[in-house]
C-alpha cells in the first residue's frame, strides 16, 4: 500500500533575487537560481533547446544558471551551463522525466529552489520569478480525454491523490515551474510502484504542496501562455497574441520550418551557452 501523501508545510521563503543585468549576459548566468531542463537528444526536434536557452538570456530578469540533465549537444559551452549526464532510463516519458527530476533533487549543482522547464518552452517577453511561481492549471485531471501512456499516468496520479484526499487539478501546463527540494523530499518515493509505471508528477507535487489559488490557463484570454500546435499558423495573429504573453511552447505537431524561422527571427543572438 502506498503511503498517503499529505500537504507539506511552507518552508522559509527564499531571499529576493537581484534584477538581472540584461546587458551583461556573461555574468547574468553565474548566480542564484538553477533553471533545470531535462533533455533527451534522441527526441529533440530541430534547434528547440538552442532557442529556448536564447530566450532565457534575452528575457529572464533575475540571475540564473542553466542546468541540463540528460544529453549534451556539440554546440554547448560547458563553462556557462552545467551538464549532468543522465541516460534515458525508460521508454515511458513520464518515468524518464521523473528520474531526471530526482537527479536534480539529489544534485548539489541544483539550488534548493529551482525552475523546471523544457527545451520547447520559450520566454517571449521579460519574465520575473513571480511569473513562474504563480501556480497554473488547465482544469481538473480528465484521463478520458487522453490515450496511451499519458492516460495511464493520469489515472495513477488520480488514484494517489484520491488516497490522500487531495484535489485532482491538472498542473501539467507546459510552462516553467518552481520546485523546492525541501518539499520534493516528502514527495512520491522514487521506488514507489506507481512512479515506475508512470505518473504526472507535476500534478502530484502541486496538488499536495500548493497553498494558494491557481490561475486557470486559457490561451485565448490568459496573459501567460501561447501553445503552438499547427505547422503553419498565421504569423500576424501569433505576433498579436504574443504582445500579451510571457511564455510560448510547441507541441510535437507544432514544430516546423515555420517555427524554426520564427524563433530565429525572435532570438537571433547567441546565448552564453553556445560555443
Amino acid at each position: 500500500m502506498t503511503a498517503k501523501m499529505k500537504p507539506v508545510e511552507n518552508p522559509a521563503p527564499l531571499p529576493a533575487a537581484p534584477v538581472q543585468d540584461a546587458a551583461n549576459m556573461k555574468t547574468a548566468g553565474t548566480a542564484c537560481v538553477s533553471v533545470v531542463i531535462p533533455y533527451c537528444k534522441e527526441y529533440a526536434q530541430g534547434n528547440e533547446l538552442l532557442f529556448a536557452l536564447r530566450s532565457w538570456y534575452q528575457n529572464a530578469r533575475f540571475p540564473f544558471r542553466i542546468v541540463i540533465i540528460g544529453d549534451a549537444e556539440e554546440w554547448m559551452d560547458g563553462e556557462n551551463l552545467t551538464l549532468i549526464e543522465c541516460p534515458r532510463c525508460s521508454d515511458i516519458p513520464s518515468v524518464d522525466t521523473l528520474h531526471k527530476l530526482w537527479t536534480a533533487q539529489e544534485s548539489p549543482e541544483v539550488t534548493g529552489g529551482f525552475i523546471w522547464t523544457n527545451d520547447d518552452i520559450y520566454l517571449m517577453n521579460p519574465v520575473g520569478l513571480e511569473h513562474i511561481r504563480i501556480p497554473k492549471v488547465l482544469g481538473p485531471l480528465r484521463p478520458e480525454s487522453y490515450s496511451g501512456h499519458y492516460r495511464a499516468a493520469m489515472r495513477h496520479t488520480m488514484e494517489l491523490l484520491a488516497e490522500s484526499g487531495l484535489p485532482a487539478l491538472n498542473y501539467g501546463t507546459h510552462t516553467p515551474l518552481w520546485f523546492e527540494k525541501e518539499r520534493l523530499a516528502a514527495f512520491l518515493p522514487a521506488d514507489d510502484p506507481k512512479a515506475t509505471e508512470g505518473t504526472l508528477f507535476t500534478s502530484l507535487y502541486f496538488n499536495q504542496c500548493n497553498t494558494v489559488h491557481p490561475v486557470r490557463l486559457d490561451w485565448k484570454t490568459d496573459p501567460f501562455l501561447l501553445p503552438v500546435v499547427s505547422k503553419a499558423p498565421d504569423e500576424k495573429y501569433v505576433e498579436r497574441l504574443l504582445q500579451n504573453k510571457v511564455f510560448m511552447n510547441n507541441a510535437r505537431s507544432g514544430y516546423s520550418p515555420w517555427l524554426e524561422k520564427f524563433l530565429e527571427k525572435r532570438f537571433p543572438d547567441k546565448s552564453p551557452c553556445e560555443l
